[in-house]
């Protein structure tokens, strides 16, 4: 395309840089070019050294490793109380089509989901049995269609908000990218329910970093609109 673009250029001039992908690829993309990442894990323990490794890969970069922010994908089921919380729970799964999750599932694999049985267990090795109890197809798509394959904590608000920082402290991840069971009630139980904790344990902020400023602004510090100095795309500035 030639010619001049017709719109202005954001104040932040490029735009922030988020990836997602715990793949030894994506990491090492990460290392170099993500302000921040989305990652997937069943476990703390299971994302931390993935973390240490991008971090690690940053700093050979010559970026400063805590410039990375990470994010874990995660479905809640919230509720005041634990008891409220299963109710949820048991409801998703009331309405939750395992057929619909396996077809999903093979879309992301490749994998044709129903040439296998049901009900018999697969065996897995390694972090993919992680957690499972022993995944089944059923089982397997029964989790795909009540949030994806992210972590799934029921509990009341405290338990949840414990959850949270465990995966915080544990894995040294800044936040959390949350999937909906079911909008908007997913995103209203959040704010309504467990923002309010969070804020009482400081772990959450009552307003943005700084009010009014460019996304950037609000992960790295006022006047941080551009890319960062240590940036790779940092060296493709237009020199004055």
């Amino acid at each position: 395309m030639s010619g001049t673009h017709q719109t202005h250029p954001s104040p932040q001039r490029t735009l922030s840089l988020l990836q997602a992908g715990t793949s030894r690829a994506g990491q090492a993309f990460a290392a170099k070019h993500a302000e921040a990442v989305f990652m997937g894990a069943f476990t703390p323990s299971q994302l931390k050294p993935k973390v240490a490794s991008i971090r690690a890969s940053a700093a050979e970069e010559g970026r400063d490793p805590r410039s990375i922010k990470i994010f874990v994908g995660i479905t809640l089921h919230v509720g005041r109380t634990p008891e409220e919380a299963q109710a949820k729970y048991e409801t998703a799964l009331k309405h939750a089509d395992y057929v619909a999750g396996l077809a999903q599932c093979s879309g992301h694999t490749g994998i044709d989901m129903s040439k296998f049985p049901l009900d018999e267990v697969f065996k897995l090795e390694g972090a993919a049995s992680a957690g499972s109890g022993g995944w089944t197809p059923r089982k397997l798509g029964l989790k795909i269609s009540t949030g994806g394959m992210h972590p799934a904590p029921v509990g009341s608000v405290e338990q949840i908000a414990d959850y949270l920082e465990e995966w915080v402290e544990s894995a040294d991840i800044g936040g959390f990218n949350i999937s909906a069971v079911h909008n908007p009630g997913t995103y209203e139980d959040v704010v309504d329910l467990l923002v309010p904790e969070l804020q009482k344990r400081g772990l959450m902020w009552d307003d943005y970093a700084v009010p009014g400023g460019t996304f950037r602004e609000n992960l790295y510090g006022k006047g941080q609109s551009h890319l960062r100095d240590d940036h790779y795309g940092h060296t493709f500035k237009w020199k004055d």
